[in-house]
Parts: structure tokens; sequence; C-alpha cells
């Protein structure tokens, strides 16, 4: 007799699509493998909170502005365990105003991820292991 383990499976949440037809948002529960998703797909795009809040909650009041930078630091080591990290830029009293994935090839991404990995370990978010490790696999420059 085999014993048998039955695993569940877990669905990513379906795109709903607003009455136009134009957008497409996430019915107001964030989820990161969704966002993981749209942040790969645009590359290149540096999304804002109110980009961020009318993907995942159809709209872009404060209340969901906010719940998007609540939900940026969960994200982030999402992203950074899958190796594909993001920048994010602070504005006025270290509030974050965008976040764009992490592209090598240019100076200021190296620059302000190594600032962010280094905030990291400094806060002791992440550990020394794990910061070496970072920074090795990513190609960081190593602190002086």
């Amino acid at each position: 007799m085999t014993d048998t383990l039955d695993v569940k499976r877990h669905r990513l949440p379906e795109w709903r699509v607003t009455s136009g037809g134009k957008r497409k948002h996430l019915g107001g529960r964030w989820n990161k493998e969704r966002i993981a998703e749209v942040l790969i797909e645009d590359r290149q795009k540096e999304f804002t909170m109110d980009d961020l809040a009318r993907l995942v909650y159809g709209s872009t009041s404060k209340t969901n502005r906010d719940n998007v930078r609540k939900h940026i630091p969960a994200q982030r080591n999402h992203m950074l365990a899958r190796l594909t990290p993001f920048v994010t830029r602070y504005g006025p009293r270290g509030t974050i105003e965008t976040i764009k994935l992490y592209e090598a090839d240019e100076p200021e991404d190296v620059r302000n991820l190594s600032v962010e990995i280094n905030r990291l370990r400094d806060r002791n978010e992440i550990t020394q292991e794990r910061y070496d490790q970072l920074r090795r696999i990513l190609s960081l420059p190593t602190n002086p």
C-alpha cells in the first residue's frame, strides 16, 4: 500500500477587467507573483504608487496608495528571493515614490541597489551571509 500526499495548489488570482475592457486589476488583493509578473514584463518602466494602486485596487485613492507602500517591503523580499530585485526611489521624508526592476548595466541602478542592500543589512532585515551572497550574485561593488 502506498501513501499519497495531496498537495494543495494555490491558483494565482485572475485578472479582472474594467467595464470598458481597457484596464486590468487584481480586485483589491495584493499578490506577489502577479506583481512580479508585471514588473518583469515591463522591465524598463518605473512604476509609481499610483500605477501599482490602479493595478491592484483599480483606483488611486490615498488609502490605496498607502496600502501599496505597505506591501513594498514584502514584495522586495519576494523579488530578492527570486534574484530579480527592484530599485526603490524615495521622496521627501523617506516615502516610497517609485520602483523599477534592477538593470545591472545602469550605473544609477547599481548604486541605488547597493544602498538598498546596505540599508537592509544595517537594519538586520537580511543576514551578513545573505548580504554577501546578494552582492556576489548581483555583481554589486564591495563597500570601502
